[in-house]
């Protein structure tokens, strides 16, 4: 999946111009009046798992190569972060997480923007006759109280999800007052994507009136490209495309479906001889019971807040390893999520509020280090579900 380009001068100059409601349209998708528009498909839980659909996660960086030469020299400007290493069959794997040195202690504040982004459907209407909208704004107050910005409690303290399995990570090498949390989000301008006919399929669950909808990958990602372009990123702080049921495949084909979030990061200008580095992701929130009953509300947004912690920059490589229950699937990057994504149940009960929550466990840095004993909090490999790795990573199978 091709995801981001930076963000070019002529679309910087059109920021001041620019509309706080932009609705896009591909020329090759035209309405015409003999066209019709029809009802979302119904179809009842558990309808995409057995069509064949997997809960998928991506992860690439759109840095150039003198922005990798700057951020290996120091002289990037972006999200706090920091370096360090561990060695495997005598390689040296260097790696940069957010945040401080565990050793250092103190809390690391870190900025987060969220795009609210509604999906308008040319195609697909309601009994009322109205087209479908998904649209994240009845769920914003939700996200924010969400585990990713409010504290639980987890065996390691009062704190943020993220930060938790940060801290069971590098539980026996950090400062007892080590933290890295996110800012309460600022909320950017409102955008609604206008999806033509062709570019998606929408769905119904007759039981419980949920709607949801599977978009065309390429379609998404180039509404996006261009949002990056005009919204108002600020480059030290995580900023966040928030929608609502949304899931992408190639051609919206439901048999290749779910792509439910990425991060990526790409340059963002220069002052000097310095860089900047923008981070970013996009994670959909998902209402219970479409994809599973563990995979609901912020698994994906969780899922790709720990693997921008864990790997904020793309560049993160670790011995191949085989993806557990995945014929076939393997990665050699940090990716801390993706080693449970495919789990029934990966989500994590974490209630706030009186509603619970279901962010994603994670595997721990010492997963990829692949020694017979772990160094992180109590020995474990997972968190905070410990129980669902309880030995460190496969090597990929010989070719």
């Amino acid at each position: 999946m091709s995801l981001f380009f930076p963000p070019t001068r002529k679309a910087m100059r059109c920021l001041s111009l620019c509309s706080t409601i932009l609705l896009f349209s591909a020329a090759g998708f035209a309405q015409t009046a003999l066209e019709t528009n029809q009802a979302p498909t119904n179809a009842e839980s558990g309808y995409l798992l057995n069509q064949g659909a997997q809960p998928r996660f991506e992860a690439s960086s759109k840095m150039s190569s003198d922005a990798r030469t700057a951020m290996n020299q120091g002289r990037i400007f972006s999200v706090p972060h920091f370096s360090g290493a561990f060695a495997w069959q005598s390689k040296t794997f260097p790696y940069t997480l957010v945040g401080r040195k565990p050793q250092a202690g103190g809390s690391t504040l870190v900025p987060t923007q969220i795009i609210p982004i509604s999906l308008f459907f040319e195609e697909f209407v309601e009994e009322s006759g109205a087209h479908v909208i998904l649209d994240p704004a009845p769920i914003l107050p939700r996200v924010e109280n969400s585990p990713n910005f409010r504290n639980a409690q987890y065996p390691t303290g009062f704190t943020q999800f993220a930060d938790a399995v940060q801290r069971a990570q590098f539980f026996h090498t950090m400062a007892q007052d080590w933290h890295t949390v996110l800012g309460k989000p600022q909320m950017l301008k409102p955008i609604i994507i206008d999806v033509p006919r062709g570019a998606a399929k929408v769905f119904r669950n007759p039981s419980t009136g949920v709607v949801y909808a599977v978009v065309e990958s390429s379609f998404f990602i180039s509404q996006l490209n261009t949002i990056i372009q005009l919204a108002d990123l600020q480059v030290d702080a995580l900023s966040i495309a928030l929608t609502m049921n949304v899931f992408l495949a190639p051609e919206a084909d439901i048999r290749h479906c779910c792509v439910l979030g990425f991060h990526t990061s790409f340059d963002s200008g220069q002052a000097g001889n310095i860089q900047k580095v923008q981070t970013f992701l996009w994670a959909s929130w998902v209402d219970q019971g479409i994809i599973g009953t563990n995979l609901a509300d912020v698994t994906p947004m969780s899922h790709e807040i720990s693997e921008w912690m864990n790997n904020p920059f793309g560049a993160n490589l670790v011995p191949a390893w085989q993806v557990p229950n995945v014929a076939g699937g393997c990665q050699n990057n940090l990716e801390t999520a993706d080693p449970l994504a495919a789990l029934p149940n990966a989500g994590y009960p974490v209630p706030i509020d009186g509603f619970v929550f279901h962010p994603q466990s994670q595997v721990m840095m010492q997963w990829f280090q692949r020694q017979s004993t772990s160094d992180a909090m109590d020995g474990i490999f997972s968190f905070p579900d410990q129980g669902l790795m309880t030995t460190p990573s496969q090597a990929c199978p010989a070719r």
